[in-house]
């Protein structure tokens, strides 16, 4: 700044001496400065790599990537078709019983050893399930009302009913309004207080029926000129238990029932009066034997 000032001076002939003598010392210090050295080539050099060094472009593959939300869509909707078709399912082990209502507030008690499915999702335009074993139902009036067996169905609009299917065995009960039994390509009608019965193909309808609910909703076991296998096997499913017996009472016609709630007693009641014997040899292993 003062060097600038003293040389302005100097050219308009207005500096003094005293002045002219401080711009001479300014000057003559500012001459021993040394500018430092610059090499534009060398400076160059080291520049040049990051002139040269390219950025990396990260490129995205739109048609992997929709691969992929496609992939992830399709299982979803796989997932949500699993689920929402998927059959709903009630079923019972050896020696229990369930209730349980349908989605039309329809009530179903289901028999020992037994199985009901149906799709619940669809229950509001079809009403049908599949059962296998024995149920007892008291159906909500309504659109028609089917259960499927593997022996026959049973359509109602809106009455109580049961229906038991087991191996070759094949009965309907009707307890109130009507009942259609659809059997071997033919329909059977049932009014309340009547039955129909298929045992190893064989048919018999009856309308002697009294009782207003099945027996074995209060524990007990009924049966009307029935093989006794099933009421051995009708005795295990309700006591989990393994029965031996001589196999030439298989096709014996037996007439009685049995509770679900004492096993000797029980015992006592499909054993008497064809004058059998039994032992019970521990919780679930039980021997019948001809006298």
């Amino acid at each position: 700044m003062k060097r600038n000032y003293f040389l302005a001076k100097w050219l308009n002939n207005e500096i003094t001496e005293e002045e002219l003598h401080s711009f001479r010392r300014i000057i003559a210090t500012t001459d021993q400065l040394k500018i430092p050295s610059f090499n534009a080539e060398e400076a160059l050099k080291k520049m040049k790599p990051l002139h040269q060094k390219k950025s990396k472009v990260k490129k995205v593959n739109f048609l992997k990537y929709s691969y992929r939300v496609a992939a992830m869509l399709a299982i979803l909707f796989s997932a949500y078709y699993f689920v929402s078709n998927k059959d709903t399912e009630y079923n019972t082990q050896l020696a229990e019983k369930i209730n349980f209502e349908l989605p039309d507030n329809s009530k179903v008690n289901l028999n020992a050893d037994s199985e009901i499915t149906f799709k619940a999702n669809k229950w509001n335009k079809k009403r049908e399930l599949n059962l296998k074993g024995e149920a007892y139902f008291s159906v909500e009036k309504g659109s028609k009302f089917t259960v499927n067996t593997s022996l026959g169905s049973v359509s109602v609009l809106g009455t109580q009913f049961n229906v038991q299917v087991r191996d070759a065995y094949f009965e309907v009960f009707c307890y109130e309004g009507l009942v259609s039994v659809n059997y071997n390509n033919k329909t059977i009608k049932l009014p309340a207080g009547s039955s129909f019965k298929v045992l190893n193909s064989n048919t018999e309808f009856s309308n002697s029926i009294t009782e207003t609910k099945p027996s074995w909703l209060k524990n007990n076991s009924s049966f009307a000129s029935v093989p006794y296998s099933y009421i051995i096997n009708e005795l295990e499913r309700q006591y989990n238990i393994e029965v031996t017996y001589d196999k030439a009472l298989e096709n014996t016609l037996f007439t009685g029932n049995f509770t679900h709630t004492n096993l000797e007693t029980a015992l006592k009641a499909i054993c008497i009066p064809l004058n059998l014997n039994f032992t019970i040899f521990n919780e679930n292993k039980v021997s019948i034997s001809m006298q």
